[in-house]
C-alpha cells in the first residue's frame, strides 16, 4: 500500500477510534442517568461492542503501523477440529435464535433477540472466513467446504 493512502487510513481509523471512545462514555452517562432496566441493557450492549470496535481498530493500527500480520500454516491447522466444533456450535445458536425471533411476541425480547441473532451470524461468518483462511496458508489445508465435498464458488 502506498505511504500516502496508508497514512490517510491511519488516520481515518484514529478518529473511529476516538469515536468509539466517545460512544463508550456516552453509553456510561445513559446507564448512570437512566432507571429504566431496557435502556441500561441497550447502552450496555452499545458500551461493549465500542470497546470491542475499539481494540479491533487498535489492531489494525498496529498492523498498520507496526507489524504486520504472520500467520503460518502452524498457527490454524492444529485448530481444524475446534473450529469445526465452534462452527457447529455457532449454527445451533443461530438456529435457536431463529426459532426465538419467530415464537416472540414481545417488542422489548424481540428487540434482544434480533441483536443477539445478528451477533451468531457475525460469528459464524468470522468462524468461516477464518476456516477458508486456513485453507489458504497451507498448500494440503483445506476449508470446511472442500472437506465436506462442497466444490461450490461463493
Amino acid at each position: 500500500m502506498a505511504k500516502q493512502s496508508t497514512d490517510e487510513l491511519v488516520k481515518v481509523l484514529k478518529d473511529w477510534q476516538g469515536l468509539e471512545e466517545q460512544t463508550i462514555g456516552l453509553s456510561e452517562e445513559l446507564m448512570k442517568k437512566s432507571q429504566n432496566s431496557f435502556v441500561k441493557v441497550t447502552s450496555e450492549m452499545i458500551k461493549r461492542d465500542s470497546e470491542k470496535h475499539k481494540a479491533m481498530l487498535q489492531f489494525a493500527l498496529d498492523t498498520l503501523t507496526k507489524e504486520s500480520v504472520q500467520l503460518a500454516p502452524d498457527d490454524l491447522i492444529p485448530l481444524a477440529d475446534i473450529l469445526d466444533k465452534h462452527l457447529q456450535a455457532e449454527s445451533k445458536s443461530m438456529s435457536l435464535a431463529n426459532s426465538a425471533v419467530t415464537q416472540n411476541h414481545d417488542m422489548f425480547t424481540g428487540y434482544i433477540i434480533n441483536y443477539l441473532l445478528s451477533d451468531e451470524v457475525k460469528h459464524h461468518e468470522m468462524l468461516t472466513r477464518l476456516d477458508q483462511i486456513k485453507g489458504k496458508v497451507y498448500p494440503y489445508g483445506t476449508s470446511k467446504k472442500e472437506r465436506l465435498g462442497d466444490y461450490r464458488n461463493d
